[in-house]
């Protein structure tokens, strides 16, 4: 095997397991471990936690597993939905990612013991749900959107376990980011109505309707639009306050728009400003305590942790 196939195979492999969205679910793990779930613990003392990283480490193993027995599942249907893509993910065999999926769970859960035995049943425990999300729930409408926004939050219900510290700031920012991960879900399923239909997946849009879907949308955006005053008024999250202020307004015109949408394209877009609006907030964390000598001494002690 040359080395461009090699390249191309890694490639494919990164794209699988959804490489990207990993490293933001990283940044966004450390730094709510840092602004958000233990605030008044010291940053180096954080940085340097080592059963942290564990649990870090062991959520992207899983997750990345998730992913690529979720291809493993939904190639035929990404297809239709991403062609280009689906090529590259083709240059690794069904059986290599199979393979990959049983070392990456195996990995994770040998981590998890030896951090303890309660991650390790969490762990467990969460391995299977992601399977059974794409062996049978994938095809439900409305379930499977609840069930793929509990997987995606666990990660972070980790570290609240981890750090035992639940709070009413800390509710508000879960409801938030739990919501805007289910609106991000509806709207794809909204962009995908084509490829469901084919491969006969009961999405929201095909078993309820447009119009259904758009009202369950408009409610969760309210909400969000509410969640968002909350924390703005509370005003304990520092410049992070900014990103609700301006999340508010960006929903607010959604709000507006969303029952002008008609195609499918514009649905694409749509799903891909709600993402973009994940990732913002998962960068906006650090807003929370702006003051530059923080954040200098964050960076210093991770510098040392490296080298």
């Amino acid at each position: 095997m040359n080395f461009q196939k090699v390249i191309l195979k890694l490639f494919a492999l990164f794209s699988v397991v959804r490489g990207y969205n990993l490293i933001v679910l990283i940044l966004a793990q450390y730094l709510a471990a840092l602004f958000i779930f233990a605030p008044d613990l010291g940053h180096r003392q954080i940085i340097t936690d080592v059963k942290l990283d564990g649990i870090i480490l062991c959520s992207i193993l899983c997750v990345a597993a998730g992913y690529i027995i979720n291809n493993f599942y939904d190639l035929e249907k990404d297809e239709i939905k991403r062609p280009l893509q689906v090529y590259l993910q083709k240059q690794v065999s069904q059986n290599f990612k199979l393979t990959i999926y049983i070392i990456l769970n195996l990995s994770a859960l040998i981590i998890a013991w030896f951090i303890s035995w309660r991650v390790f049943i969490f762990f467990v425990i969460y391995q299977f749900l992601v399977w059974f999300y794409s062996h049978k729930i994938n095809r439900f409408a409305l379930i499977k959107n609840v069930y793929l926004i509990i997987i995606r939050v666990m990660p972070f219900f980790a570290l609240l376990i981890y750090f035992d510290n639940f709070t009413f700031n800390l509710a508000l920012h879960a409801t938030f980011l739990t919501i805007l991960f289910l609106i991000t879900d509806i709207v794809k399923d909204l962009s995908s109505q084509k490829a469901d239909l084919i491969y006969n997946y009961n999405s929201i849009p095909i078993k309820y309707g447009i119009d259904f879907t758009k009202v369950l949308i408009s409610c969760l955006i309210i909400t969000e639009l509410v969640i968002g005053i909350l924390i703005i008024i509370k005003n304990d999250v520092g410049a992070m306050k900014y990103f609700f202020i301006c999340a508010n307004i960006a929903f607010f015109f959604v709000l507006l728009m969303i029952w002008r949408i008609k195609t499918i394209q514009e649905y694409k877009i749509l799903h891909y400003f709600f993402k973009g609006m994940i990732v913002l907030g998962v960068f906006s964390i650090v807003l929370i305590e702006i003051n530059p000598l923080t954040l200098q001494t964050i960076a210093q002690n991770f510098s040392k942790r490296v080298n």
